[in-house]
């Protein structure tokens, strides 16, 4: 079952090669993901960018994997285009990392089970819309 509305936070890792941090939260949507974050320096804290925001529509993301190791969790988003994330600390060739620290594994899990889910749906959208698709096998 669908749960609208899901978000949960996460940190960027190594923003401008370790001088700043950033942290966001990450919103799945029916249409796509979207990614609220903010940038601080590392070294006082004191300085802060604006919160800002990338929309990722399921048409322009090409995979998504969550991987789990001992100490590090995180969402691996590949996208179509590296213009989309141009402005997204981190982001690099078409790719977008983001890492949960104090997040239950558990959640976790779920929040990747229902972006899959997502965006296995839209797949299944697009091919039924699909005009070339035999109506009948």
């Amino acid at each position: 079952m669908k749960q609208p509305g899901t978000s949960i936070p996460f940190t960027l890792p190594e923003v401008y090669h370790g001088l700043a941090e950033g942290h966001g939260r990450l919103h799945v949507g029916e249409e796509g993901l979207r990614l609220e974050y903010r940038v601080k320096d590392a070294v006082f804290g004191v300085l802060k960018s604006a919160v800002r925001e990338v929309f990722l529509p399921y048409d322009d993301i090409e995979d998504f994997e969550y991987r789990e190791g001992w100490y590090r969790r995180r969402f691996f988003i590949h996208i179509s285009s590296m213009q989309m994330a141009a402005d997204f600390p981190g982001a690099d060739e078409g790719h977008i990392v983001l890492r949960f620290r104090k997040v239950a594994r558990e959640r976790l899990r779920s929040v990747a089970s229902q972006i899959t889910l997502q965006l296995s749906e839209h797949r299944l959208r697009q091919i039924e819309n699909d005009d070339n698709w035999p109506d009948t096998l």
